[in-house]
């Protein structure tokens, strides 16, 4: 129990010495469209209602939308779906599960954060994703994100809304 408080501590430290340099350093292209989106959520139960939503908004297959849940304790017992959850980082935000490895080694045209809750874990995960674009809500660290829409993190459909005009007005849809 001990070595999760210096776990968190240490991935904090990695957190505050390389968020400068990861986020000038992200991969940034102009005027692409969006063909592929990543979706970070912290509630499992709309997993299923934000990829329907997502596919009918930008009219694309639910196949290009990557889904990742964030837990902040998963049990043993618990099975969802490519969710992660403290024990899939490692000391100093190095990444320990190979399909985490293998997805964040892709690249997306869009990455969009659900996360009500602001999480040590989900920095770490934007920290290390290729993502030319991101979006977020307004009370995230908005050091990460591309674009911020205000509206609180219950109203889901008001926010995607708001995200494909935004999109279209930058021509990436």
């Amino acid at each position: 129990m001990i070595f999760t408080g210096f776990k968190r501590k240490t991935n904090q430290i990695f957190f505050n010495k390389r968020i400068a340099e990861l986020t000038e350093n992200s991969t940034k292209t102009t005027s692409n469209k969006v063909k592929n989106i990543m979706v970070v959520i912290d509630d499992s139960s709309l997993k299923d209602a934000v990829v329907n939503e997502l596919s009918q908004l930008f009219s694309i297959s639910k196949d290009s939308i990557e889904i990742l849940v964030v837990k902040s304790k998963k049990a043993k017992s618990e099975v969802v779906e490519n969710s992660i959850s403290p024990k899939d980082f490692g000391w100093y935000g190095k990444i320990k599960t190979e399909w985490l490895k293998e997805i964040l080694t892709k690249k997306y045209d869009l990455l969009i954060n659900y996360s009500k809750v602001e999480n040590l874990y989900t920095n770490l995960l934007l920290l290390h994703c290729k993502v030319i674009f991101k979006v977020g809500f307004a009370h995230l660290d908005n050091r990460f994100y591309d674009l911020i829409i205000k509206c609180e993190p219950t109203e889901i459909t008001l926010f995607n809304k708001e995200l494909k005009k935004y999109l279209e007005i930058l021509n990436k849809i």
